[in-house]
């Protein structure tokens, strides 16, 4: 096989093809670098899925701890930003270690079970369509825009316990913040994205204090956030960078899914056919999209001492990326007829929400806004398309593959 990359490139992983479709890389390094040590980076990029399965089981070697962020450098190489160091309270929930990951985990897990949030449903599903609403009168509009930012914005708000109305604002706020995790972002731009996360913080800390001075009579997380601080499971900071957590993940994440199937359906007219006339298969379509287009790229792990992935050693102190999207390009299964994938050929496993101990929390809340975004739209409709000389636009990142606009046509229903 002729090597497309030169793996002794330091800056490989900002080259602009790469950050556009990294996947011709995924296949490259799956084939010759499994644990591919970027030159002079002091990190380690894992595509291999048995390498990954390893590395996340081993908790103890491969701290979750969100030490230092990757961006681009004055030099056009990856650097660090510099974070909180390993074992500091601040690291919570998807970037905790045991066992202080465990205690959080099971605070909220109950609360976002399958069973929990099916009971969300009939509100979501009138968000969905309240979103909708515009589109439909319009006969075009950016999905985007009009439904993949706001809706998880909005089911998040109902979740947790925050006004509706803060939806725009909570919007804004993530999606400067999201800058933090592209990779790509330069220092002026790393600079004024830790502005946005601070902003985040101070909001997310203003409603857990009114919650603390007023217990909410609900169900809410932030209802359970604050009864926890108050019986000192959690501190108040802890409680706060939690809430932060679940927006930035919850929002961004779940964006790109819906956005994707979006895009999907209105490429492929007879999947579009098939969800539309099959609306039981739409779980099977999502869980497709998410295997060959998952939001997340990777996430970060940090040596804790000297040890050895594979066959290739690693020092402590070392950037371990678990290359979730490169571990779900399965060689040999080729789409048919034209079609993105083959809906009968899933075996309903794939890395989008992670692996172990850290599989995503919100999992059941992201699959549930997904098929209600999916199902609305298609109910709706008779047609979804993309508009003619408007083409998608993609945020640059390394990190998630997120869409910033969608232009798309449809045909509403008669009513």
């Amino acid at each position: 096989m002729v090597t497309v990359f030169d793996l002794n490139d330091p800056a490989l992983l900002l080259r602009d093809d790469v950050v556009a479709d990294p996947n011709p890389l995924y296949d490259e390094l799956r084939a010759h670098a499994p644990v591919w040590s970027v030159p002079g980076q002091n990190t380690f990029v894992v595509s291999d899925p048995e390498l990954i399965r390893d590395a996340v089981a081993r908790t103890g070697d491969f701290s979750s701890n969100l030490v230092a962020l990757l961006h681009r450098g004055p030099n056009g190489m990856l650097q660090r930003f510099e974070l909180a160091p390993m074992g500091d309270p601040s690291h919570v929930l998807a970037i905790a270690d045991p066992p202080d990951h465990s205690v959080q985990r099971r605070l909220l897990q109950p609360h976002l079970s399958s069973s929990a949030v099916r009971r969300y449903e009939p509100d979501l599903r009138g968000i969905v369509d309240r979103l909708v609403d515009p589109l439909l009168v319009r006969g075009s509009g950016d999905a985007v825009e009009l439904i993949c930012d706001p809706f998880p914005a909005f089911a998040l708000c109902l979740v947790v316990g925050f006004p509706e109305a803060d939806v725009p604002s909570i919007v804004a706020m993530v999606s400067r913040t999201a800058l933090l995790v592209d990779g790509v972002t330069d220092e002026a731009g790393m600079a004024d994205a830790a502005a946005g996360a601070v902003d985040l913080i101070t909001y997310g800390a203003e409603r857990l204090d009114l919650a603390l001075a007023r217990p909410p009579d609900d169900s809410t997380l932030l209802r359970v956030l604050a009864g926890s601080v108050a019986d000192g499971i959690l501190s108040r900071d802890q409680a706060i960078n939690i809430l932060t957590q679940l927006f930035t993940a919850g929002t961004e994440t779940t964006t790109s899914l819906i956005a994707r199937s979006v895009q999907t359906l209105a490429t492929h007219p007879t999947l579009q056919r098939q969800m539309r006339d099959e609306p039981e298969r739409i779980p099977v379509f999502l869980e497709q999209v998410l295997r060959h287009t998952g939001p997340f790229q990777f996430h970060s792990r940090w040596a804790s001492e000297d040890t050895i992935l594979g066959d290739t050693p690693i020092p402590g102190g070392s950037v371990v990326l678990l290359m979730w999207a490169a571990a779900d390009r399965c060689p040999g299964v080729e789409p048919s007829n034209g079609e993105p994938f083959n809906l009968d050929d899933d075996d309903g496993t794939h890395f989008a929400f992670g692996r172990g101990l850290h599989f995503c929390i919100g999992a059941h809340l992201a699959r549930l806004e997904a098929r209600l975004a999916t199902e609305q739209l298609l109910a709706r409709t008779t047609d979804i398309r993309l508009e003619p000389g408007h083409p998608a636009s993609m945020r640059p990142s390394l990190s998630i593959k997120r869409m910033t606009s969608l232009p798309i046509l449809v045909s509403p229903t008669a009513t």
